[in-house]
């Protein structure tokens, strides 16, 4: 299933790019190569740099810190998986040479097939498609395949069950091997955040919405989330919500279980954590964005709400550089 290789190399790629923004001038420590089984025509033009090989090339990593990633194989039906991969013999040998030298194998969706037939399986309580999971049960019976995890990390052996899971999967292998903040940057790049398009609608300032409920909080939460830069006055706030400002506290603690204040100060720090990310703004602009005129009150509102200043958030978390960092390649 060709997919589960692009989305592989998108995962890579984009990990890639957020390890050179946040430290333009270090080797990456991240390197990858897509290998065509020998005695199989070539499904691409793995000599595309930056693509299917990383560029420039890097010096290749000790097994141990290696991961043979296998993509699903496209069956018709559970027997065909065996005589698939019976075709590429070289394919399993350096498989089972790979983990002989303490390498990692990471086996998307059918494509378990390979470590199953290399014994790498026996022991082992996982997962599989739905599809073939009567079929590996019954060929590898030493294997328990009704874990309740779709995707399964051991030493040597990582698995999804699905090919659609390929992009969370990669994402899951990084965190665990290379960096957990890489990864959680593709994350917020390759997978929907549906907070973040609504912090972004925000801070475009397009097409605020003017609904209208019966319910006081709703009314609340609305004018707070449209008016994050405005200073916090309780007696205003309850005016727009039609209720005493009494009432309008014991409301807000009953369905959100925080005082508006305190959604508020979330909602700023939300806001905060996203232009640090996507913007090269000083941190007083920041602050002013989020309705404080003092950085050092806001800076540490933002560290007691994150666990660090706002500096060390943008270094772990940016997706920008300076331009100085900035380089065109030839085409």
């Amino acid at each position: 299933m060709t997919g589960t290789v692009f989305a592989a190399v998108d995962v890579l790629r984009v990990a890639d790019a957020v390890l050179r923004l946040r430290n333009p001038h270090a080797i990456s420590p991240l390197s990858w190569k897509v290998v065509t089984p020998p005695g199989s025509a070539a499904p691409f033009d793995t000599a595309l740099p930056g693509v299917f090989a990383s560029t420039p090339a890097r010096p290749s990593p000790a097994p141990k810190n290696t991961v043979m990633m296998l993509p699903a194989l496209y069956a018709a039906n559970a027997l065909e998986l065996p005589v698939i991969a019976a075709r590429y013999p070289a394919l399993l040998a350096m498989l089972k040479a790979h983990v002989e030298q303490g390498g990692i194998v990471a086996a998307c969706s059918t494509g378990l097939i390979y470590p199953a037939l290399a014994g790498m399986l026996d022991g082992l309580s996982l997962d599989t498609h739905w599809a073939f999971k009567a079929f590996f049960q019954r060929r590898f019976p030493a294997s328990d395949f009704s874990s309740p995890d779709s995707m399964s990390f051991y030493p040597q052996l990582y698995s999804c069950v699905a090919p659609s899971q390929q992009t969370e999967f990669m994402i899951a292998i990084l965190a665990r091997l290379l960096d957990e903040q890489v990864a959680h940057g593709c994350t917020r790049l390759l997978q929907l955040q549906v907070e973040r398009q609504q912090l972004g609608n925000q801070l475009m300032e397009q097409d605020w919405l003017s609904m209208t409920s019966d319910s006081p909080v709703y009314r609340a939460k609305q004018w707070l989330e449209a008016n994050i830069e405005q200073p916090y006055d309780l007696a205003a706030l309850a005016a727009v919500a039609s209720s005493s400002e009494r009432t309008l506290l014991r409301h807000f603690r009953a369905v959100l279980g925080m005082t508006p204040l305190e959604y508020l100060q979330d909602l700023r720090v939300q806001r905060a954590k996203v232009m640090l990310e996507i913007s090269l703004n000083s941190l007083q602009t920041i602050a002013n964005a989020c309705g404080y005129t003092n950085a050092s009150t806001f800076s540490k509102l933002f560290r007691r709400a994150i666990g660090m200043s706002p500096g060390e958030y943008r270094r772990n978390h940016t997706f920008r550089t300076k331009r100085a960092h900035w380089r065109i390649t030839p085409h």
